[in-house]
């Protein structure tokens, strides 16, 4: 055996080198539309043709001829020096190319592809052993390699039925509930290591996840709606959890019920309130959590979008679950807006089902003791008819549904029953960038928003603290763009131009990824956010709004297009 391995020595390299590139480059799929872009931009192409849309397809399909080729000489164990020589060559341009690729673009998705690569490859490194033992035994057919090969059909035949029927080993919460605020109810989230039925019991009642009068029982996340009245008033509940393991026409088993008790505490506006929003975390979970709980007294939380990089798998779609519950322990109430990256990936189409939302839509109004808020999406930050999105986008149709319900709320008035008015958006509405993207929606929503009159917008999106403020004698150069405060550091590239709509509400792009307002961060930092805690004060008709940062310091902020110095909180009248 160790002779033959001998003889095959560079072959077997060779094999395993190029399944390891061809798998990386697979993995890279996250990020071929990029690659495409910089190709076709680099022919001189404004806008890419089919075949530069499907180039780094057929790179794939080539580096896995290369595998094909290689696995050939292998088997065939062909030393010729002429073909070998060619091999090496090959594998040497594409890991090139592939390290060019990484360090060109792809770093920033390095917590995709490394994972997907690592996984490939372990389970082709399997096969690969497998495959030797089955096919190549060993010449003397000793024990142990012929209960090692035994050994690896077993594991294999149980992985199988494992995966393919389902099967998990005890029952419990993988994700600890969030209480999301959606209208005038809350819809807490939770989910289990396994298909099941759920409820919720708040003040001795039971509340069901039901379809069509039936519990559910295929799904392991679970949403159940709550009147806030209910939870408010009781200020406990808790969650239980049933497996279902097998669901049949005339009978089924089920597992044994799984529970856990949390306390909860409504909004309380009588001596003010507090709140806090995160926005564009992107995996930074311990620097995010961690200055949101810098702040005291927290009445409830508000989450942006973007908490991830896409949605490719269910611990993406779950993530910000992990923050919100990180940060609230359940225990109070959580808004969520919806992020242009949480459309992107294989979990994008099933989002509704983890966090808040109206029906499969992101957005809605909510309420919370003295607040009324409205949730909107404007969705991807491109207009619809840009080539990354491959002819999916509809996003011109969401828009107008959203229009219409502002329409209704601003003729029906629902928001003047409450003291405090409140917008959340993940892409900012007042801001129009140099593309022009959304330009007319934006200018829409305003003219509407600005009749509602809320007393703040918050957003994300621009990886900036960005106050838009009622007033403030914004800069615009002789082309009409915005221009920079003098004395706004690292000003270089951090704008997109654009100008700022006819508004008359304020707003601020409520977080990012770092320290302070423009310090530069390694894709790869996870320890690092700021976000933003409001004070409102309805006894006297202000709001306070600051930065804070992971250590739970107040970040400094220029206004970027106003000339002045940088401000550590901005305090703002109620409308």
């Amino acid at each position: 055996m160790l002779k033959k391995i001998k003889r095959n020595f560079w072959n077997i390299v060779c094999v395993i080198w190029a399944v390891a590139i061809a798998l990386f480059w697979f993995a890279m799929r996250v990020i071929w539309s990029g690659i495409s872009k910089v190709l076709f931009e680099a022919a001189g192409l404004k806008e890419p043709t089919e075949f530069f849309m499907n180039l780094p397809l057929y790179i794939n399909i080539l580096l896995w001829m290369i595998a094909a080729f290689a696995l050939l000489k292998l088997v065939r164990r062909n030393r010729k020096k002429g073909s070998t020589a060619l091999l090496t060559a090959l594998l040497i341009i594409f890991t090139i190319a592939s390290a060019v690729v990484v360090i060109m673009g792809a770093v920033d998705y390095l917590y995709f592809i490394v994972p997907k690569f690592i996984l490939s490859m372990l389970i082709a490194l399997c096969i690969g052993a497998f495959a030797a033992l089955l096919f190549f035994p060993p010449v003397r057919k000793n024990t142990l390699s012929a209960a090692l090969k035994w050994a690896l059909i077993a594991l294999i035949i149980i992985m199988a039925v494992f995966e393919g029927y389902g099967v998990t080993l005890g029952s419990r919460f993988t994700y600890e509930p969030v209480v999301y605020a959606v209208e005038d109810t809350y819809q807490i989230v939770f989910s289990t290591n396994h298909s099941a039925a759920a409820w919720v019991e708040v003040g001795g009642e039971s509340y069901y996840e039901l379809y069509a009068g039936s519990m559910k029982s295929n799904d392991n996340v679970h949403k159940i709606t709550v009147p806030q009245e209910k939870l408010d008033g009781a200020k406990s509940y808790s969650i239980h959890a049933e497996k279902m393991i097998y669901r049949g026409p005339f009978g089924g088993f089920k597992g044994k019920e799984i529970s856990k008790e949390y306390s909860f505490r409504p909004v309380n506006s009588a001596d003010g309130l507090v709140y806090y929003t995160m926005t564009d975390v992107h995996h930074a979970r311990d620097g995010a959590v961690a200055a949101a709980k810098a702040v005291e007294n927290l009445d409830f939380l508000v989450i942006l979008g973007d908490s991830v990089g896409m949605m490719d798998y269910e611990s993406d779609v779950q993530f910000s679950n992990l923050l919100a519950h990180d940060v609230t322990g359940g225990e109070i109430p959580v808004v969520y807006s919806r992020g242009n990256h949480e459309i992107k990936g294989a979990y994008g189409e099933t989002l509704y089902k983890y966090v808040g939302s109206k029906g499969e839509s992101f957005y809605y109004y909510f309420t919370l003791s003295d607040v009324f808020g409205i949730n909107l999406d404007l969705g991807e930050d491109h207009d619809d008819g840009w080539w990354e999105y491959y002819g999916t986008d509809r996003f011109t149709l969401y828009h107008n549904e959203q229009t219409k319900f502002l329409t209704a709320l601003a003729e029906s008035k629902p928001y003047e029953d409450y003291n405090y008015t409140l917008v959340t958006c993940h892409i900012p509405i007042q801001f129009v960038n140099s593309r022009f993207d959304h330009d007319a929606v934006k200018a829409d929503w305003t003219a509407i928003l600005n009749s509602i009159a809320p007393d703040l917008a918050v957003y994300g999106h621009q990886h900036d603290l960005y106050p838009f403020l009622v007033g403030q004698d914004t800069m615009y150069n002789a082309e009409g763009e915005l221009i920079y405060n003098s004395r706004f550091v690292g000003s270089e590239g951090k704008t997109y131009g654009g100008y700022l709509t006819d508004y008359t509400f304020n707003g601020f792009i409520a977080g990012r990824r770092g320290t302070a307002q423009v310090d530069e961060l390694s894709p790869l930092n996870r320890e690092d956010h700021v976000g933003m805690a409001v004070y409102v004060d309805l006894a006297n008709n202000t709001q306070t709004c600051k930065y804070i940062n992971t250590a739970g310091e107040i970040v400094s902020v220029y206004n970027p297009f106003v000339e002045g110095p940088a401000q550590s909180e901005f305090v703002l009248e109620l409308k």
